[in-house]
């Protein structure tokens, strides 16, 4: 501020020299450790409006100052008005740097990443192409924006699902990025890490596995102790060993989450209580039932005190505690888990949602398991009522209750009722077999 001062002391308010030095102090705001956008904004605006009444619209540094407008929109969220700030830059830079130079190549990125960050995949991709062709030309292909934009490309294809598109870009910008940056830079595990999450999307468990830990490695070597990235890796690799049933690896990888989770965030963090819920569904399916309950139990109390009682987090929760009370024969406190969690979804969701019907099934399932029938029966019913209105009549996971009410009317003797929900469920597996769907 003292040399903006001294620069309008010296030369007025409306002179060159007081916008650069506006433009600078913009910049100092928008790079603090917690960006000041506001103040970033108010210094940028003030900037453009002195360059555009004294240098006009087409001016380099008009260009420049739009963009650093456009990219205080764009971190506040404002995507809209990010794109508006882009493109004036980018049409500016064109007719003064034409369409070869760094500086438009750096506009047309940042146009892209917004798009990208629109869901406008074939405007963001188009825009990133062009950055790509300067930066090879301007830079060599082994450069560290190459290796960038490459990962940028190669995320966009793996948003449509087109994954050998996308692998094969991934691992080019893993290798430009080791050329440019050498194997250890966070730069290196970020790309490591979306190629495993590729490999894990396809089922390829193997190859997920192996390249998230690579990427640990380099996030352990590079990061802080308790940086989140590390957070996020650990828990990749404890879900992928979950999933092949490897429990104890999968509490190995969730507990040292955790530990830096409490470190980072302390223990009462909404983000403590998400590992804490893994670590318990491993247990539970482990068959560690009073672990399970007790890991719940402190979820429970972390994200009501977090959020209330009437949230989706707590509802999920108590449908967790429900299960593990079930499984331990306690039914009549199962039952009052799973009410609890069926009001909070009937209140946050409506009442024919998915959601609601999976919490219906498990009240179904006590009731059927304590030989109350009719009880049994009112829910099930119900639970098919939301799932046909929340799914379509010939959803595949209608199939399981239309077989739960078939043999309820086949225990009652009502068989003619019973062929009825048995045929509905074979009409919609049939369906789903000739539509190459696996039943087994």
């Amino acid at each position: 501020s003292e040399a903006l001062e001294l620069a309008r002391h010296e030369h007025g308010h409306h002179h060159l020299d007081v916008a650069a030095t506006l433009n600078c102090i913009g910049v100092l705001h928008f790079h603090m450790p917690k960006a000041d956008t506001d103040s970033a904004m108010r210094y940028y605006t003030e900037a453009l409006t002195i360059r555009q009444s004294i240098l006009g619209d087409e001016h380099g540094d008009c260009a420049t100052t739009l963009n650093n407008i456009g990219r205080v929109f764009y971190m506040k969220g404002e995507y809209n008005s990010a794109k508006e700030m882009y493109r004036a830059s980018l049409s500016t830079r064109l007719v003064i740097l034409g369409r070869d130079d760094l500086d438009t190549a750096a506009t047309c990125y940042n146009l892209g990443q917004t798009h990208h960050q629109c869901g406008e995949l074939d405007e963001a991709m188009e825009l990133y192409y062009e950055f790509l062709r300067i930066a090879k030309a301007k830079l060599g292909n082994e450069h560290r924006d190459v290796a960038v934009i490459l990962k940028c490309c190669a995320q966009i294809h793996h948003e449509r699902s087109q994954y050998e598109q996308a692998l094969t870009l991934y691992e080019e910008a893993l290798r430009m990025g080791k050329a440019a940056l050498g194997d250890k830079h966070p730069e290196i595990a970020s790309t490591l890490n979306k190629i495993g999450n590729l490999y894990y999307e396809q089922g390829d468990f193997d190859s997920a596995i192996e390249v998230y830990k690579q990427g640990l490695a380099v996030e352990m070597a590079v990061l802080d102790d308790d940086h989140p990235n590390i957070i996020v890796t650990l828990t990749n690799v404890g879900q992928i060993h979950k999933h092949r049933g490897e429990h104890r690896a999968a509490l190995k990888m969730y507990k040292e989450a955790l530990r830096i989770q409490r470190k980072a965030l302390g223990p009462n963090h909404p983000n403590v209580a998400a590992t804490m819920s893994s670590i318990a569904l491993v247990n539970y399916q482990r068959n560690d039932l009073v672990a399970a309950l007790d890991g719940y139990q402190e979820v429970l109390r972390i994200r009501r005190d977090a959020y209330s009682d009437d949230n989706l987090d707590v509802a999920a929760t108590l449908n967790s505690i429900g299960l593990v009370l079930f499984k331990q024969g306690i039914h009549e406190l199962a039952v009052q888990s799973f009410s609890e969690s069926l009001r909070i979804r009937r209140k946050l969701l409506g009442t024919e949602h998915r959601d609601i019907a999976i919490i219906l099934y498990n009240l179904a399932t006590v009731y059927m398991e304590d030989g109350d029938e009719d009880e049994a029966m009112s829910y099930y019913r119900e639970t098919l009522r939301v799932e046909r209105a929340a799914l379509g009549r010939d959803h595949k996971d209608i199939v399981l209750t239309l077989h739960h009410v078939g043999q309820v009317h086949q225990q009652r003797g009502d068989l003619n009722t019973a062929l009825e929900y048995f045929t509905e469920a074979l009409q919609i597996e049939r369906k789903h077999t000739e539509d190459g769907e696996d039943y087994s």
